[in-house]
């Protein structure tokens, strides 16, 4: 309620202090002469001095007023310059005429600059005593009723209508406030939506290098095993195996497209039975690879969501996949422990290792599984070195 509107000088202060200008300019012509009338010259520039500087405030305040300490200076300087001006000795009764304008003006003009608020009150409440002070000086004790009639009539009007008018200038603000308001949420909501639009293609981007490389790139590289052990068993005329191998090959094909189509869909749903697909990853990668691979699973009550368990099953695929790839290895050890929403998977072998820390070009893999460990709010931890590598992943409510 203290702040000040600092647009109301320029939307309403010029045309009310040339209101001011004209009307105090006018009493002091009539002061000036009514004083020159009794022959005082001493008084007469001094009335014209005074008025000078009194209306010189007006327009010096409507610049300052928000200056610190100013509107101190201005109110006590503006009292003193009325209370001069009343006590110059006229040759009429004009003093009454110059006190009601002067103390009118200024409490107009301190609803026009200060708006409706406790310091207006304030102030008008302080000229409003001081008149009537003056007035207990001026007039007769039978006339005090109808002089101070005379003022509230005519202060009346002018105190009204700048109420009225700061009324509206006020709800003119709160409309352009609200206006405001609008235009930056909608901007906000704007950039929201673009930004949502972004990242829904930044993470349906990553959705789909993960499905493709845990499908395409996983089911690819099986084939490439297999069709080298088919290559290998012909080179020893071994011809019952190769065939057989070419049947797992055809039957892995197709099912690496069938995922493949899923996954372009995300339409891939968690196994009816999530102990033969754990042995189904299995027996795939002991076939392709002729691997020895130890299992160790149980499975009780699973209560994990569809979504959690198809990215642990990747997880296990593309373990399996790298150890084929890279690790060298002549043993790996796989654990799968669920109970309830609690899920441990563990798979160890004992390859020549690598680098966890070294990142390199094209590793989708290893992004794609830290991922996915995000994705299902779990923990994945990689350990590796000359001795072999050690991947777990847990997930669930402790």
């Amino acid at each position: 309620m203290e702040q000040t509107n600092s647009q109301k000088g320029q939307f309403v202060g010029f045309p009310f202090y040339i209101f001011i200008t004209v009307l105090l300019g006018f009493i002091a012509v009539i002061s000036i002469r009514d004083v020159w009338n009794t022959g005082s010259l001493f008084y007469a520039i001094l009335c014209g001095l005074l008025f000078t500087l009194h209306i010189g405030l007006y327009w010096l305040n409507l610049r300052q007023f928000q200056s610190k300490y100013w509107w101190e200076f201005y109110y006590f300087t503006q009292t003193i310059l009325i209370i001069a001006l009343v006590a110059i000795p006229y040759g009429t009764q004009i003093h009454f005429t110059i006190l009601g304008s002067a103390m009118i003006s200024l409490i107009g003009e301190v609803l026009g600059l200060w708006g409706n608020t406790w310091r207006a009150l304030k102030l008008g409440l302080f000229y409003f005593a001081i008149t009537l002070v003056i007035l207990l000086r001026l007039v007769a004790p039978g006339d005090l009723g109808a002089a101070l009639s005379t003022l509230l009539i005519n202060g009346g009007f002018i105190i009204l209508f700048m109420v009225v008018l700061n009324q509206q200038l006020a709800e003119r603000q709160k409309a352009v406030d609200l206006a405001e308001s609008l235009e930056s949420a909608n901007a906000k909501l704007a950039a929201s939506a673009a930004k949502i639009e972004a990242l829904t293609l930044q993470n349906e981007r990553q959705r789909m290098a993960r499905e493709l490389h845990d499908t395409l790139a996983q089911g690819v590289a099986g084939l490439v095993l297999q069709l080298e052990a088919v290559k290998a068993h012909l080179g020893a005329n071994r011809i019952e195996r190769a065939s057989a191998i070419v049947e797992q090959s055809i039957t892995r094909a197709r099912s690496t497209l069938a995922e493949s189509r899923a996954a372009i869909d995300d339409l891939r749903a968690a196994p009816a039975n999530l102990t033969e697909a754990v042995r189904e990853k299995i027996d795939r990668f002991t076939q392709a690879t002729g691997i020895p691979c130890e299992l160790e699973i149980s499975v009780n009550k699973n209560q994990l969501s569809p979504g959690t368990t198809s990215h642990a099953l990747n997880i296990l695929s593309e373990s399996l996949t790298n150890i084929a790839r890279h690790a060298q290895a002549t043993q790996v050890h796989v654990k799968w422990m669920l109970q309830d929403q609690n899920l441990e998977l563990e798979v160890r072998d004992n390859g020549k290792g690598f680098d966890v820390n070294q990142k390199s070009n094209g590793s989708y893999g290893l992004v794609g599984m830290h991922e996915r460990a995000r994705l299902t709010g779990g923990m994945l931890s990689i350990e590796s070195n000359n001795g072999g590598t050690c991947i777990q992943f847990s997930v669930g409510r402790s």
